[in-house]
């Protein structure tokens, strides 16, 4: 993926939604109603969220609206065989275009301004991905790394973010999450985030065990990512590759604490 130019002051802070899930292989552009189950590849207990997550990608608007040097990433691979070419980075994005940002045209220099501040990153496979990704996507567009982040999500994954940011010393000052909402099943959902938490409490990256395994099966396409060549970041990357190293504390260096500028 190559860096691209934007019409507006320097870009030092992200703004990352991560997403869930993207639209069948035969939805050809954005349906009405984009919230309708019919139009996405859903697992079981997905049932009945497509109105929360254009909720999430609406959140990630106004957060970059309200940002002028901030740019907005969605987060999400090519997860699903049966979504074909639609990753869910695409999906939120193609679904933020056709609702024109939900900015009214009397504020279409503001609109213009946020549409030219969002891009994708089209490899993440899940929330560690989507947080180390988002960071080296932002860095292969602004050509630094970010000073703040903000991650919308699901308001139960509070912690497991948490843990993402302490894995890749991404400094706790200048990181923010935003709760959006809650699936229907919360009970169901908490069940679940409690083995997915203790999974990378074991294996902070995701490497081993139960996320490694995950990871594995939403690679239906087998890509491959670069984010390794980013500036700065081999170490990190080699780091995790290496399984002695599933369940150790990365103590190297990082690029992203250099990155302060206007603070």
């Amino acid at each position: 993926m190559e860096a691209f130019s934007v019409s507006t002051p320097q870009l030092h802070d992200l703004v990352l939604v991560a997403g869930h899930a993207a639209f069948k292989s035969s939805v050809n552009e954005v349906p009405n109603p984009v919230e309708s189950d019919d139009a996405w590849v859903l697992q079981d207990f997905q049932t009945g969220e497509p109105p929360f997550y254009v909720e999430h990608i609406r959140r990630g608007v106004v957060l970059a609206a309200n940002n002028p040097v901030a740019l907005l990433v969605f987060s999400g691979g090519r997860t699903r065989s049966e979504a074909g070419s639609w990753s869910e980075a695409k999906t939120y994005y193609d679904i933020a275009t056709a609702r024109r940002f939900w900015i009214p045209d009397k504020m279409a220099p503001t609109r213009d301004a946020v549409a030219a501040r969002t891009t994708t990153e089209d490899f993440a496979k899940d929330s560690f991905e989507n947080l180390l990704f988002g960071i080296c996507r932002f860095q292969q567009v602004a050509q630094a790394y970010p000073r703040i982040v903000t991650v919308a999500s699901w308001a139960f994954k509070a912690s497991r973010f948490e843990l993402h940011r302490a894995a890749i010393l991404f400094p706790e000052t200048r990181f923010h999450f935003v709760g959006v909402n809650d699936p229907i099943d919360l009970n169901g959902a908490l069940r679940g985030e409690r083995k997915t938490v203790r999974s990378f409490i074991e294996h902070p990256f995701g490497t081993a065990g139960d996320p490694s395994q995950k990871r594995a099966a939403r690679n239906p396409f087998r890509q491959e990512h670069e984010y390794h060549k980013c500036p700065g970041v081999k170490d990190l990357f080699d780091f995790m590759g290496d399984p002695a190293n599933a369940s150790k504390t990365y103590a190297g260096r990082v690029p992203w604490r250099d990155a302060v500028q206007g603070l």
